[in-house]
């Protein structure tokens, strides 16, 4: 079974070529030397996984883990809009906590990484009040 790139990162690479191609400096061919130009590479943004949409009750304990792939580790985690109660660990990606509020909200993680690129996924999260949340 041949496993190939998926197209987002053939892309990615693609863009970094033409940004590497673009950005060379022009030597006019008299004034060019012996060396041959040197490729710079840039790493690519961190890409965040989307833990897709989700659901939990008045009063749960939080736990999901945020993780991503590319940029340079170690990432620097941030959310922005988790349902009261929950934050999210800065080192690891983590979010936990009591979920005390109900209601549905957008909530926005973001990694930056060791180079300063950041990438970053939105979802749901909601909390659905429970009736009798200690019966």
């Amino acid at each position: 079974m041949s496993t190939l790139p998926r197209t987002p990162r053939r892309l990615a690479a693609l863009a970094l070529g033409l940004t590497a191609l673009l950005t060379a400096p022009v030597v006019p061919a008299a004034a060019s030397t012996a060396t041959a130009p040197v490729a710079r590479s840039v790493a690519a943004a961190p890409v965040v996984a989307n833990p897709g949409n989700q659901v939990d009750y008045q009063y749960d304990g939080a736990h999901l883990q945020i993780s991503a792939t590319d940029g340079t580790t170690p990432y620097s985690w941030s959310a922005v809009n988790l349902p009261l109660g929950a934050s999210i660990n800065a080192s690891t990606g983590l979010i936990t906590g009591l979920l005390r509020g109900s209601g549905t909200r957008t909530v926005t993680v973001t990694a930056t990484d060791a180079a300063g690129a950041s990438g970053s996924t939105t979802f749901t999260w909601r909390v659905i009040r429970d009736a009798c949340p200690r019966c």
